[in-house]
């Protein structure tokens, strides 16, 4: 994977991930202060370039740290959120009135280095959070709800800002990582989501099911096979996962992880 291709292609990221079992793990332990989609591209570039993986910091931000980057170094690249103001015209407004509206952009930055390339007498360790479900959907508030479902297979459901498990799903911890993904998808703003064991092929399917993996195999959980089967079946049809999704899917794993953290 070239530069450019690093700096924008976050499907092909995830594509990667759910072909590499092991990958993700890996990515979210080096890299888990750090958003998913970055981690996966900062551990792709550490490959690239035959580096240890590793906590990243800037290079003022391991001198603050008493560490020194290597002489001749090259920075990773990483994408990072650049807020501003734009004046906008107001439309309901009989008079021309404009006000300040704030934006995001997204932009691409060569300013982290890894730890394994810096010096210095101060040692760094970095550990890795627990995840407690319950402090996820507290954070996240999103509420358990009884599972009223007739259908036998269903394993579980979301509605609005609610789950439910079927009391015998096979894997419970997946079911509800996936349910909570439909949640912080907002998937549940326009429908239930009642998932069963032959889940539809949608893209909401695979944006809640690949969040699931994620979380699952960040987490040294179990069930991060039976997501990774199903997405690979799903993207052996003409079908991809647009680069779009490939961000939300990132972001929604981000959000939730984050959120269960134990302080």
């Amino acid at each position: 994977m070239n530069a450019n291709q690093e700096q924008s292609n976050w499907s092909e990221l995830l594509i990667e991930a759910v072909n590499k079992p092991g990958k993700i793990l890996e990515a979210y332990t080096a890299f888990h202060n750090y958003s998913f989609g970055n981690a996966l591209l900062a551990l792709s570039q550490c490959y690239g370039r035959n580096l240890k993986p590793g906590p990243l910091n800037t290079y003022n931000g391991w001198q603050e740290l008493g560490r020194q980057v290597r002489r001749g170094e090259r920075a990773l690249t990483l994408c990072m959120p650049l807020t501003g103001k734009k004046r906008v015209r107001v439309e309901d407004s009989e008079e021309e009135k404009y006000e300040e509206q704030l934006f995001t952009l997204f932009v691409y930055r060569a300013r982290w280095f890894v730890l394994s390339r810096t010096v210095g007498d101060m040692p760094y360790t970095i550990q890795i959070p627990d995840f407690d479900f319950e402090t996820a959907l507290q954070s996240l508030e999103i509420r358990r709800i009884e599972f009223d479902e007739l259908d036998g297979t269903a394993q579980g459901f979301a509605r609005a800002r609610s789950i439910a498990l079927n009391p015998i799903a096979q894997l419970p911890h997946k079911t509800t990582f996936h349910e909570v993904a439909h949640v912080v998808l907002g998937h549940t703003q326009e429908q239930q989501m009642v998932d069963t064991e032959a889940t539809p092929r949608s893209i909401r399917e695979v944006e809640a099911e690949a969040v699931a993996m994620i979380c699952c195999e960040a987490l040294g959980l179990g069930g991060a096979e039976y997501c990774r089967g199903y997405i690979q079946h799903w993207l052996a049809g003409e079908k991809e996962i647009p680069n779009q999704s490939a961000q939300r899917i990132f972001t929604a794993a981000t959000t939730i992880l984050k959120a269960g953290r134990k302080q």
